[in-house]
């Protein structure tokens, strides 16, 4: 975010990892009233150059996020509400607050003032929700129909619109890689927008030559098919595409991949700036429902060891008379903040304190991706609630139905009978549905040859059923190539005896290798023959009953 809004506003300073004190410095002492972008990793820097902070004015954006990331890096949230201290005025400003019963619980708020705006003229998103199995597989889904050239559209005002980009919003750098190795993107046909680490830089770089950490086009700038963002972009960022769709994929197995219906998906949805993107209010929610469910006693019991846990570890380790063994336990516990993140204990060691505290920010976050997993998504009326509680628009819209059924097939996965029924049932309403069904052709072509060969009424009467189609296309081809070569032997005006009729026909089945006897009454009754019985004369004498081919 910060990174975005300085390519957009080039007079602030940006002050990030590599950027230092000097730097910081030399930008206040030449400008006039300096704008600073800063980080919660880099406040410090802020601190130390800026001796009086009197007349500064901060403002903490998207601060929700305080808590949100406690779960994975609460340390540095802690250091940057104490450095905050210093300043007199302090701004923390949100779209989507924290919930105040996880605010109530954090002192550092306590006693401020806390100011509630009403928005009037508020713009209403669509969400289109979509609950699946495996979110990852959906993914894949819709970037192997953008690169059929599959792409979802509306008509409006007579014109039709195609998007012909997407932005897909997923918590995870390695699912993000792994959807790119499947699909076989290539780096002209993708931005890959994540956190900067050397990590991630690494890991994108093994997906092959061309590959990097991209950024957000401004305006004006090209923008790549496919975009992939992690929580990075989540809050804050402007996106200037024309036509993308934005799809949004929480994995709720997984806690740092589960989207927030309450704050993130309602950040995602005002990414895209442009009112001439047609799509810009309607968003496509992929999201499973965890299995692996425990009830509120047994997480709250679970709360209650790990809180007494981290009670009796700070007590001793604090009292540690042993400078050895201390200065072994700060090095552990650095280690385990890092990489455990909190599993086992709330434990954390606070360097400008030098001492160890409980880290009540990663309990109270904890709690909050409990209840998130527990309820807000529990199954799809809970999510639709959720949602229409955040201003999102979760009915039916005539005038963009179609582009969410051609959603809907792109991300779903269905069962034969399913999408069959589906390709007819638009078929049979016409040009307003062509799209919807050229969807459903580039993702399962066999759906238009079915159709094509054996009609709605034929397919609805077989039951939809993939088996009965094939079989009855079987017979009609057998059926035709039965009728030509027969052509070739019964001609009007001719006569043949039922034997030879018989023997004739058996003829034909064993040439074209169908498993049948010959039957005179056939030729007429199956393929089109008229006859009629005549005795036929012998060489002998004799006369024999046959028939005389009257017409074809």
């Amino acid at each position: 975010m910060l990174q975005n809004k300085n390519d957009q506003y080039p007079d602030t300073l940006l002050v990030i990892g590599g950027v230092n004190v000097n730097e910081v410095r030399t930008y206040i002492d030449k400008t006039n009233i300096p704008k600073i972008l800063v980080s919660y990793d880099s406040i410090y820097k802020l601190v130390e150059c800026i001796a009086d902070k009197e007349n500064w004015r901060v403002v903490v954006d998207e601060f929700q996020y305080i808590l949100q990331d406690s779960s994975f890096k609460s340390e540095v949230e802690v250091k940057f509400l104490k450095y905050l201290k210093e300043f007199p005025y302090v701004t923390y400003l949100s779209a989507t607050p924290i919930l105040d019963r996880y605010l109530e619980q954090i002192d550092f708020f306590s006693n401020m003032n806390y100011y509630h705006l009403v928005w009037g003229n508020k713009e209403v998103v669509k969400v289109y929700r979509e609950r699946t199995n495996n979110p990852i597989s959906a993914a894949i889904e819709i970037v192997r129909a953008y690169q059929k050239g599959n792409f979802p559209s509306v008509f409006l005002d007579g014109k039709t619109y195609y998007s012909k980009e997407c932005v897909i919003y997923l918590n995870s750098v390695s699912n993000i890689i792994n959807i790119i190795k499947q699909t076989e993107l290539s780096p002209e046909d993708v931005n890959i927008i994540v956190g900067s680490s050397e990590d991630n830089d690494k890991s994108i770089a093994k997906l092959g030559d061309g590959f990097q950490r991209g950024r957000i086009p401004l305006k004006g700038e090209i923008h790549k098919m496919i975009t992939f963002c992690t929580s990075t972009a989540f809050a804050g960022c402007d996106f200037y595409s024309t036509c993308a769709s934005t799809f949004v994929i929480s994995d709720c197995k997984k806690i740092n991949t589960s989207i927030d219906i309450s704050t993130d998906l309602v950040q995602i949805a005002g990414r895209q700036r442009l009112n001439c993107n047609p799509f810009r209010k309607y968003l496509t929610f992929i999201y499973n429902v965890n299995k692996e469910e425990i009830d509120d006693e047994t997480f709250q019991n679970y709360l209650n060891k790990k809180v007494s846990l981290t009670t009796k570890e700070v007590e001793a380790n604090n009292n540690e008379k042993d400078s050895l063994l201390k200065a072994k336990r700060i090095k552990d516990c650095l280690r385990e903040q890092k990489m455990l993140q909190y599993q086992d204990s709330y434990t954390m060691y606070d360097k400008i304190l030098g001492e160890f505290i409980f880290n009540k920010l990663a309990y109270i976050s904890e709690q909050y991706a409990y209840e998130l997993q527990k309820y807000n998504y529990k199954n799809g009326l809970i999510i639709k609630k959720q949602l229409s509680e955040n201003n999102f628009d979760v009915t039916e819209n005539q005038g963009y139905g179609v582009y969410r059924e051609q959603l809907k097939h792109i991300v779903k996965t269905e069962t034969f009978v399913d999408r069959m029924a589906q390709y007819c049932e638009y078929k049979s309403k016409g040009l307003c549905f062509d799209m919807v069904s050229f969807t459903l052709e580039q993702k399962y072509p066999e759906l238009k040859y079915y159709y094509e060969e054996l009609g709605g009424d034929r397919i609805k009467a077989l039951g939809y059923k993939e088996k009965e189609l094939k079989n009855e296309i079987s017979i009609r081809h057998s059926t035709a190539k039965i009728h030509y070569e027969l052509n070739k032997i019964f001609k009007s005006n001719m006569e043949f005896t039922t034997e030879k009729i018989k023997e004739l026909m058996n003829e034909v089945y064993l040439k074209l290798g169908i498993d049948k006897k010959g039957k005179a009454s056939d030729l007429e009754k199956l393929y089109g023959f008229r006859i009629h019985p005549c005795k036929i004369p012998l060489d002998n004498g004799d006369r024999k009953n046959g028939y005389r081919i009257i017409g074809i």
